[in-house]
Parts: C-alpha cells; sequence; structure tokens
C-alpha cells in the first residue's frame, strides 16, 4: 500500500509539471463544446487499477457529463483481498496454536474477492478558473457488492465447486484529479475512503477451534473498511 502511494504521488507530480506539453495548443473557453476537459457534452470510459488496505483488483468505468461542473459515472471492479501470510491454526490433537507454513494452496490462504457495482456523483471544481487540461474533484459512489469465497482447500476445482456468496453494500468517498495527456485521453486518479463492512463475519476459517480460544485466532472478518486509490485510464468518445 506504502509502495503504491508513493507511484501515485510521484505520478501526479510529474504530471502537474509536465501541463505544458500535454496541454491543448489552443486554449477552448470552459463550457464550449468539445473544450477539453470542460467539455459539457463529455463522455469518457475506460480501465481502473484499484488498491485498498484489502487488496487490489482492476475494474471499468463509464463517465458522462451533465455539463462542465457535474459528472455521473458507472463503476464494475473485481478487487482480490490480500490475507496475511501467516496465522495461527488450531491443532485439535495436540491443543495448541501453530503458524501455519507459507505455500501457495495453503488450506488456511485467504481467497476472498470482491465483485462491486457503483453508480457515483463527481464536482469537477474550477471549471471556470483554471486554463490548463488538469482539474481536482469531489467524488462520491455507492453500489452493491459480491463476496466470493471459496472453500479453503488446496485443490482448485473443488474451491469453484464450493463457493459461499455474501451481499451488501459500499460507499467510496475521496478527491482526486483529472488530467487530459492527449487528445481524447484521460488520466484519472483518486483517494478516498471506502465503507464496507458485513451483517456477518466472512471468510471464516474451516478448521475453528473451541468458542473460549477464539481471541487468540483469526475466526474471520466483517470490517472491510479503510482507504481506497485508483488510477482510471480513459477515453473520450
Amino acid at each position: 500500500m506504502r509502495r503504491f502511494i508513493k507511484i501515485i504521488t510521484l505520478l501526479i507530480v510529474f504530471l502537474i509539471f509536465h501541463q505544458p506539453a500535454f496541454s491543448q495548443k489552443k486554449y477552448v473557453p470552459p463550457g464550449t463544446p468539445g473544450g477539453g476537459i470542460d467539455d459539457p457534452n463529455a463522455r469518457y470510459g475506460g480501465l481502473a487499477l484499484v488498491q485498498s488496505n484489502n487488496g487490489g483488483g482492476v475494474g471499468g468505468f463509464y463517465e458522462w457529463a451533465l455539463n462542465s461542473s457535474n459528472h455521473l459515472t458507472a463503476n464494475l471492479n473485481i478487487v482480490f483481498v490480500r490475507g496475511k501470510n501467516d496465522y495461527q491454526i488450531y491443532d485439535y490433537n495436540s491443543s495448541y496454536y501453530y503458524n501455519s507454513p507459507v505455500y501457495l494452496d495453503r488450506p488456511n490462504k485467504t481467497r476472498l474477492n470482491f465483485l462491486s457495482f457503483q453508480l457515483g456523483y463527481k464536482r469537477i471544481l474550477f471549471t471556470d478558473k483554471l486554463a490548463n487540461n488538469f482539474r481536482p474533484f469531489l467524488y462520491c459512489n455507492a453500489g452493491p457488492v459480491i463476496a466470493m469465497d471459496p472453500a479453503n482447500v488446496p485443490d482448485w476445482s473443488e474451491r469453484m465447486k464450493n463457493i459461499d456468496y455474501y451481499y451488501n453494500g459500499t460507499v467510496h468517498f475521496g478527491a482526486g484529479i483529472d488530467f487530459v495527456t492527449m487528445p481524447k485521453s484521460l488520466i484519472s486518479l483518486f483517494i478516498g475512503y471506502e465503507y464496507l463492512n458485513f451483517p456477518n463475519k466472512i471468510d471464516i476459517p474451516s478448521d475453528l477451534p473451541p468458542e473460549e480460544d477464539w481471541d487468540s485466532y483469526y475466526t474471520g472478518r466483517r470490517n472491510f473498511s479503510g482507504i481506497v486509490i485508483k488510477i482510471s485510464l480513459g477515453k473520450k468518445f
């Protein structure tokens, strides 16, 4: 997560200091049809890279302008949830906790995935004050999430036959910057907070110990909220 933030920071600095190279030769006033980043009829679609406290993933987005300052968005993302490399396993024979070995198909590995679809609102700032091709924005979106939790077994075919599904909603809100890097091309950088809290625990290990020992053992999670960072690469239609 820290490395991803460093990459985002370097990319923002690079784009800001190279605006003259990316800018259009002829400035078109905000609100003019075809007027670059402030086009009130803009339509963008593309791919997104997503990183959060819980893991990373990919997605797609579509964005359309109501006017120069107000946009609506639709997003479809899949996030592969990252688990701990080692967490305690309970041995019923010895009544002893031990850290599991780290290997690719270990039985206790987290294999949780989130598939989400969100609709959002994007408020473009300073559309009548900045004369170059970048714009800060505020953003919020919300929608349903499907958590897919395959069985914690090494065999891939068995995992696919035994998937548990959980349904919930999520909300994202935060801020970012849009850059028009070339004619009809857009890079969007977003950082914000995601609220995702399931009613009950998911990602529950198959070898739970006696209930009185749960305090010292991983028994699943409910709360997957945290920081989310997104890089979107889009094309104007």
